[in-house]
């Protein structure tokens, strides 16, 4: 309805201005100062009077109507890839192959392009590879985006999105740049632009030939990645083709997974890593605030690999010996570990950021000479139990392992009344009664700092005795050794208080 009245107006304006003026050139002088353009807003009385096919703007399509009398209007595309908005009849008489595409049509329908293929590298970049169990893990490879049926997106068979890293404050260069065109032809100096987030663009020329338009040599952002670390779960670039170096048309959109790193990353390079710490430290650029966002990804104690699986220490098992994963590669790719991996993770969580000065720390009971035990057995510590456990009574006469331990795992043979008893103690990561007795822990020391990523404790600071002691105040139980040769059994002697047992040996 308001295209038709839009119309009839028109027509009374036309004929109106043809009774004073025979070329109706009063009218599009009026036409002029309401040329708002396409989908902005214009005055009232100029939509009234010249919103020809009633879109609610005044733009060339109006323009065109009223200029040729009110005929539909829509898109013109010729053989040179150009196209203009004309009349049915102005289309078929301009020439140059023009195919007319009917009323409304607009421009982007003349041709389709998609983008294809892309490969990421350049200064700052860092090749990712695969998560795995044992390294060398494979990387992911170059043409890191392929649209390979060229249907818009990465999702079918053939086609991938391979994940990407920059050091921050990087230019991002593409090459291998690739688009699929349809109709084919050849043309040569074809312009190409692509919008990226942040305000990078990129621009270049190419060659068409057939249904392939490859862009030559490298394209150089424009604009540099932020100076921060910063995930792009989605890293966009909406791309722009014009064949006739004038008027572009839609290229599709390329979406890929981007990493920005504080520094040049270390290690293995595995992708969980950039995920986890890439994502926990995003915004950030100074040391200890990347080390403090890392490490608060772990202090909850809920984190995951770039599969959304999340990761555990010791998960559903009692014993240390049954989980017999002991690294960060085992630990992301088996989704579970004993402490050692862990530590490892922490470690290659801030490598990946750069950062080269964090060190692994073994936790251990001193070996400082006790009183001989029942049996008369050496009485140093064979290991120490994690919080929390049941000491019933006052336990034996045995002077250093005075409480009778029935460990689950067979160790030791049982004794006929235990008095120390497993219950369920500190919490770890996806498990809230893991593995507890241990002959050593492993932990991370990180500038001055101390972290149990296992149990995601800490920081713990001052000296390496004082940090010593405030993890032995929040973490021991106790200390377990042979309390008698024949059968051998274990023996558990209590945590004392504000005394420090245990040593760190980095």
């Amino acid at each position: 309805m308001r295209r038709t009245l839009g119309l009839a107006l028109a027509m009374v304006l036309l004929a109106s201005a043809a009774a004073a003026h025979a070329d109706g050139r009063d009218v599009l002088e009026e036409l002029g100062p309401c040329m708002a353009g396409a989908g902005l807003p214009a005055d009232p009385e100029c939509l009234a009077a010249f919103d020809v096919d009633g879109d609610g703007d005044v733009d060339l399509h109006d323009f065109a109507a009223l200029q040729a009398g009110v005929d539909p209007v829509g898109g013109c595309c010729f053989d040179n890839y150009s196209c203009e908005i004309l009349t049915e009849a102005a289309c078929l008489a301009a020439g140059g192959g023009g195919e007319w595409l009917g009323a409304g049509s607009e421009c982007g329908q003349c041709t389709l392009v998609r983008i294809r293929a892309i490969t990421f590298g350049g200064t700052g970049s860092t090749t990712i590879k695969h998560d795995c169990a044992y390294p060398p893990c494979s990387s992911y490879g170059t043409q890191q985006w392929l649209d390979a049926n060229h249907d818009g997106d990465v999702l079918d068979a053939g086609d991938h999105d391979y994940p990407v890293a920059y050091v921050r404050n990087s230019h991002v260069t593409l090459s291998g740049v690739q688009f699929w065109v349809s109709p084919s032809g050849t043309a040569s100096g074809v312009q190409v632009r692509g919008y990226g987030p942040d305000g990078l663009t990129f621009t270049g020329t190419g060659n068409l030939s057939g249904s392939t338009l490859n862009v030559s040599g490298t394209l150089v952002s424009e604009g540099t990645l932020p100076n921060t670390v910063k995930y792009y779960p989605s890293f966009d670039i909406v791309w722009e083709v014009a064949f006739d170096g004038v008027n572009f048309v839609d290229g599709g959109t390329s979406s890929t997974r981007l990493y920005v790193t504080r520094s040049t990353p270390l290690g293995d390079c595995l992708e969980s890593y950039f995920h986890i710490s890439t994502q926990a430290a995003d915004g950030l650029a100074d040391e200890q605030p990347v080390i403090d966002a890392i490490w608060a990804e772990f202090a909850d104690r809920e984190v995951y690999n770039v599969d959304g699986e999340r990761l555990g220490y010791y998960r559903g098992v009692l014993c240390a010996s049954y989980c017999t994963y002991y690294s960060a590669p085992e630990l992301v790719y088996y989704t579970t570990s004993q402490c050692g991996g862990w530590a490892d993770l922490l470690r290659q969580c801030f490598r990946t950021q750069g950062l080269n000065s964090s060190v692994f720390v073994t936790a251990e009971p001193l070996t400082s000479a006790l009183p001989l035990d029942c049996g008369s057995y050496p009485s140093s510590a064979a290991g120490f139990l994690v919080k929390n456990y049941t000491f019933n009574g006052w336990g034996t006469s045995c002077t250093a392992y005075p409480f009778s331990f029935n460990d689950p795992c067979g160790y030791y043979a049982a004794w006929p009344s235990p008095t120390c008893t497993d219950a369920t103690g500190l919490p770890g990561q996806d498990n809230p009664n893991p593995a507890s007795w241990f002959a050593r822990h492993f932990i991370v020391k990180i500038n001055m700092a101390y972290y149990d990523p296992s149990y995601g404790a800490g920081p713990f600071t001052g000296t390496q005795e004082e940090a010593n002691m405030q993890w032995e105040l929040g973490a021991m139980a106790g200390y377990f050794g042979r309390a008698q040769p024949s059968p051998s059994r274990a023996g558990v002697r209590k945590d004392i208080a504000q005394t420090r047992e245990t040593y760190f040996d980095q």
